[in-house]
């Protein structure tokens, strides 16, 4: 039988998602929770929906792999250390892939800074649709097609933080980091919406734009069609208590120096 697996994961101290030799990963510590439940990865057609970059975060990450008999996120989690969490499973059909999904949805948040909100939204709203992101991509005038097409765009403003919500069909590599630098040049005035819209079209505008940093980039969730993940109880309030963990020792550190800025 064919399982896909939800997991969730903190990037800060991984070398990205994908497996490497001799560095710490996300896929590295997963082969290894794996080959401890006696799974060998390279015979159960292991597939992943997508690879992060180093210092990028996952809420929703899918991996799919074949297997004797189910395994529950609780017995895999068992064998990972505390910052991935597998929350929930779904059997599916034997030829499927996590890549090809419906849509993948990433959250970028910042601080708020004195950025015109309103100039930030009317630029987001340009991202809908199908257009060409080679100008947002690292892979800048590389010759692979950077076409992509975005459903939905959210800007929000939730107290000291500005939250950034984007869905597509899929990503280029930086994609979204880049478009967070163009939305926090015309949010400071740098550059206007004309600049921003002129990205958008790469044939006649060419531009190479540094991404925002990883840390404050979550893959939240992918979307298939077909597939509905049950949510195992007692893995998810286990990412619930590492999550508050993190928050608390994070927050309490932010709190401290703050005061000396105020």
């Amino acid at each position: 039988m064919r399982i896909a697996l939800k997991l969730a994961y903190i990037g800060t101290n991984f070398h990205g998602f994908q497996y490497q030799p001799n560095v710490r990963t996300v896929e590295g510590e997963l082969f290894k929770a794996f080959e401890e439940l006696g799974i060998d990865v390279e015979k159960a057609n292991y597939k992943c929906a997508g690879r992060t970059d180093a210092g990028v975060h996952a809420f929703g990450q899918v991996v799919a792999l074949n297997v004797e008999k189910p395994i529950f996120p609780r017995a895999v989690n068992a064998h990972l250390p505390d910052d991935i969490t597998v929350w929930a499973w779904a059997k599916v059909s034997d030829d499927f892939n996590p890549r090809h999904a419906k849509s993948r949805i990433y959250t970028y948040v910042l601080f708020a800074r004195d950025y015109d909100i309103s100039a930030m939204r009317k630029a987001a709203k340009l991202l809908l649709g199908t257009h060409d992101f080679s100008n947002f991509t690292k892979k800048f005038g590389e010759g692979e097609s950077c076409v992509r097409t975005i459903y939905n765009v959210e800007l929000r403003v939730d107290k000291e933080f500005i939250i950034f919500e984007i869905e597509g069909n899929a990503f280029t590599w930086n994609m979204v980091r880049c478009i967070v630098t163009a939305l926090e040049e015309v949010g400071s005035g740098h550059r206007d919406l004309e600049w921003f819209e002129s990205m958008l079209n790469p044939e006649k505008h060419r531009e190479r734009i540094e991404p925002a940093p990883p840390y404050g980039l979550i893959l939240k969730d992918v979307i298939y069609d077909d597939v509905e993940f049950e949510v195992d109880e007692y893995a998810w309030k286990t990412l619930q208590h590492r999550i508050e963990n993190i928050v608390k020792y994070h927050g309490t550190i932010y709190k401290l120096f703050s005061m000396f800025t105020d």
